[in-house]
């Protein structure tokens, strides 16, 4: 009988924020401003999704940033803008680490005078995905208009990162370390007929479930994970007295 192991992936959401018209879902003190700012929170209008984050504008910038970001090949994030009042071409930036990831230019006569009855006002839903690289995740938005708050401005709200394609790390060493496996999401199967060292750490999303069986322990399941393991003191996969990575086996 062959270890192996299985990976379930449930959930890909990593931080989400102000998705409902509950002010207490908003938490605005994650996100650093710089800037020109009007206030923390705010509502357009009466209806679902009326409270945002803002108003924000005159070139101001909003960042939030994810250490040790996990194991991910593309990243998604999703988020609803509003656009409050003239907006006349002014371009506003996403950014994901310095680099620019979207761009919006809207005409002051989209949408419905909602806000503040000066112009037309709109909420409109938005995703972009890029490729991830290293651990750190910088997630910034920026405005470039050159009129009043009172004139032109802007906030946002249902402020979802999910990962594309999640994966799993398993490393020789603690504090995920030395040489790496990796498992993502829609892979095929990977074999390794031998591999000269024991798992030592695991580095996962959450939403994630590992488990892995011993070969010598009939349908048991010898270490099962549902958060990233810093450091495995005593497990080793020993197969015909060889260590061996074991089969994976993708859950259905």
């Amino acid at each position: 009988m062959n270890s192996f192991v299985k990976i379930f992936f449930l959930n890909s959401i990593v931080y989400q924020n102000c998705i409902t018209d509950d002010e207490q879902d908003c938490k605005y003190t994650d996100f650093s401003v710089v800037g020109s700012s009007g206030s923390t929170l705010a509502r357009c209008g009466s209806g679902p999704k009326s409270l945002y984050m803002g108003p924000y504008g005159l070139k101001t910038s909003v960042t939030l940033t994810i250490t040790n970001f996990p194991p991910n090949n593309q990243m998604e994030l999703q988020i609803g803008i509003w656009k409050i009042d003239s907006w006349d071409g002014e371009v506003f930036e996403i950014y994901a680490n310095d680099i620019q990831i979207d761009s919006i230019i809207q005409i002051a006569s989209l949408g419905v005078s909602t806000c503040r009855n000066l112009w037309e006002d709109i909420c409109q839903s938005f995703s972009v995905k890029c490729q991830m690289n290293g651990t750190d995740l910088t997630i910034k938005l920026k405005d470039n208009f050159d009129q009043s708050l009172w004139d032109e401005s802007w906030g946002f709200r249902d402020f979802i990162l999910k990962l594309s394609v999640p994966c799993v790390n398993f490393y020789s060493e603690c504090n995920y370390s030395g040489k790496l496996f990796q498992i993502c999401k829609g892979e095929q199967t990977k074999r390794v007929t031998r591999i000269p060292y024991e798992i030592k750490s695991v580095l996962m999303a959450p939403n994630i479930i590992v488990k892995i069986k011993d070969p010598n322990y009939y349908g048991g399941v010898l270490q099962q994970f549902s958060t990233s393991q810093s450091c495995i003191e005593s497990y080793k996969i020993l197969y015909n007295n060889k260590n061996q990575f074991p089969k994976y086996i993708p859950s259905s």
